[in-house]
């Protein structure tokens, strides 16, 4: 990542600095992610409002005992933009959640353990309707 980052261009754009950062976000650290951001369309304004102001104050487990849903936490192991470990003890607080960390994966374990992923995410979806058809009865 350092690599990355020391060619960046004086005054790169936010586009240029997370691709740099790609070491961070993927499994493989040398995974040529620019083909997946080719055609996005990177809001600035946006995520500076969502990472400076609302994400500092956000507490996922705050009012949580009113959640009525499932919720499935997909964590990469390797994610160090958002480390799993960062969700120690949230999801214990959440009613109904289950949490599936992906040994290979960073931040999208949907695209680097997409059959994994799939699987996983099918088989919670399952459990989820047959308790919550139980508890219909």
């Amino acid at each position: 990542m350092q690599e990355n980052l020391a060619q960046l261009p004086d005054h790169a754009s936010m586009s240029e600095t997370l691709l740099a950062q790609t070491p961070m976000r993927f499994y493989d650290a040398r995974f040529e992610a620019a083909p997946l951001f080719a055609e996005s369309d990177v809001k600035p304004g946006l995520l500076r409002h969502i990472m400076g102001k609302l994400t500092p104050a956000w507490n996922v487990s705050v009012g949580s005992s009113s959640l009525r849903v499932p919720i499935f936490v997909a964590l990469g192991r390797y994610d160090y933009t958002v480390p799993y470990v960062l969700w120690d003890g949230i999801v214990d607080a959440l009613p109904n959640a289950t949490l599936q960390i992906f040994e290979q994966s960073g931040h999208q374990a949907f695209f680097e353990e997409p059959d994994l992923f799939a699987e996983s995410l099918s088989k919670w979806m399952a459990s989820a309707r047959s308790r919550g058809s139980r508890r219909t009865r």
